[in-house]
């Protein structure tokens, strides 16, 4: 009988060995582990394309049940690969309807920290969001809408972080915010009421002017879209604050088809924001009186807070001057007219200017917003009718010189957050 011996030999590891004492798992199991989302870096500047079947997101029976907020990659890593624009990140494992909705709000938070001005990479970006959602049945209008980023929307967040330009000339609202309203859209009344306190906060008036221009943004009542069509250009707001004077500011209005809106529509509301403040004009016909105001049926122009603006005094006018009318060169006289015309040519051709219209609107109180009126120590809205003035009631009468030919009212609000005297003119220099 042979006897075997079997030695055992523990092997040692070599000095300066690089063989890991584990080997790494294999590939074929990489896409079956069930940790939160992972994203490829493609290191192609290429926006993904809509067809993209990288995108197609099949629900998995076999998922863990949903857990926290799935954050994204590094604010260090997006930092550096978004402003390269050289690289897209894309979903490439199977999740359910929950971990695809934690993964977008972990990238939209992370776009909208880390945005770069007019870079291609928040669209590609919100692109294969879109696609993803679309994917697991899912809205991103909805998403966008959460208030899910410290409290807010991320169109809030984007308001806030864009940096000024203060250029007057550029008319186009920074792409990321363009790219978000879009997606969101339609926009429910809190993410426009969030979208209008991040232009509060920033004081930006010309950024609102342009949102509140855009039908997504102010979307126009029904009559008013059957006056105003799609081809008429909207009101025209333009804030100036006084250098000299920290609390005066004054706005200069161009209202279209102003007596026609008013006729039909009842109400004219005109929002901008100046001194750290979001304000409302309003031309409006009363329609039911109350006790000390407007009768019944009086056209009257209203000054008030609107939401999130701290209280102040305020001392104002409403100025409305007679338009210059157009010169027209006039045809040539026959040479057997008389050498002095009659005394009613002479009217005609030179009618005498009218006043201008000045409406003073002022307060006894502080004016603060409508939600905040506690008591009769405060004011929530400046009213007067436009039959207080002797001119300002010409308004309302058809053929008025007030009111250009095509159908526009310019009018200057001047105003200073100042108390009112009684006997005092609101000017401004």
């Amino acid at each position: 009988m042979q006897t075997r011996v079997v030695m055992i030999i523990e092997k040692h590891p070599l000095p300066n060995d690089p063989t890991p004492c584990e080997a790494p798992p294999a590939y074929e199991t990489v896409g079956s582990t069930s940790d939160p989302v992972q994203f490829r870096d493609n290191k192609r500047p290429e926006p993904i394309l809509a067809s993209s079947s990288t995108h197609d997101l099949p629900s998995s029976s076999t998922s863990p049940s949903p857990g926290p907020v799935v954050k994204s990659p590094s604010s260090s890593n997006v930092k550096g690969k978004g402003r390269a624009n050289s690289s897209w990140f894309n979903f490439t494992a199977s999740r359910t309807a929950r971990d695809v909705q934690n993964t977008v709000l972990g990238l939209i938070r992370d776009l909208v920290r880390e945005q770069e001005p007019n870079s291609p990479t928040g669209l590609g970006i919100l692109e294969s969001c879109a696609e993803a959602c679309s994917g697991q049945g899912l809205s991103l209008s909805t998403v966008l809408q959460e208030k899910s980023i410290e409290g807010h929307t991320p169109m809030y967040w984007a308001i806030v972080k864009r940096p000024p330009d203060g250029q007057e000339h550029e008319t186009a609202v920074p792409d990321l915010l363009t790219a978000l309203i879009s997606y969101a859209s339609p926009l429910t009344p809190k993410t426009i009421s969030d979208i209008r306190h991040a232009c509060l906060l920033t004081s930006d008036q010309l950024l609102f002017q342009r949102l509140r221009m855009s039908p997504e943004f102010s979307p126009l009542s029904g009559t008013d879209e059957m006056l105003l069509g799609a081809t008429i250009p909207p009101d025209e707001i333009t804030v100036e604050n006084v250098p000299s004077d920290e609390g005066a500011f004054a706005v200069d209005f161009h209202v279209v088809h102003f007596q026609k809106r008013i006729l039909v529509s009842k109400r004219i509301e005109l929002d901008f924001i100046a001194r750290a403040r979001m304000w409302r004009l309003e031309f409006s016909v009363v329609e039911k009186a109350q006790h000390n105001g407007p009768r019944q049926g009086s056209w009257c122009i209203s000054l008030s807070l609107l939401e999130n603006s701290p209280p102040t005094w305020v001392d104002s006018r409403l100025i409305i001057p007679e338009p210059t009318p157009t010169t027209v060169e006039s045809p040539p006289q026959p040479s057997t007219s008389p050498a002095s015309p009659s005394l009613l040519d002479r009217v005609k051709a030179q009618p005498k200017p009218k006043p201008t219209i000045v409406i003073r609107l002022k307060s006894s109180q502080q004016l603060v917003t409508p939600s905040a009126y506690q008591s009769h120590r405060e004011c929530a809205a400046i009213v007067v009718s436009l039959e207080d003035s002797m001119m300002g009631s010409s308004l309302q009468y058809a053929g008025t010189s007030y009111i250009a030919p095509d159908e526009t009212l310019r009018a200057r609000l001047e105003a200073r957050l100042s108390r009112a005297a009684s006997d005092s003119e609101c000017t401004i220099s």
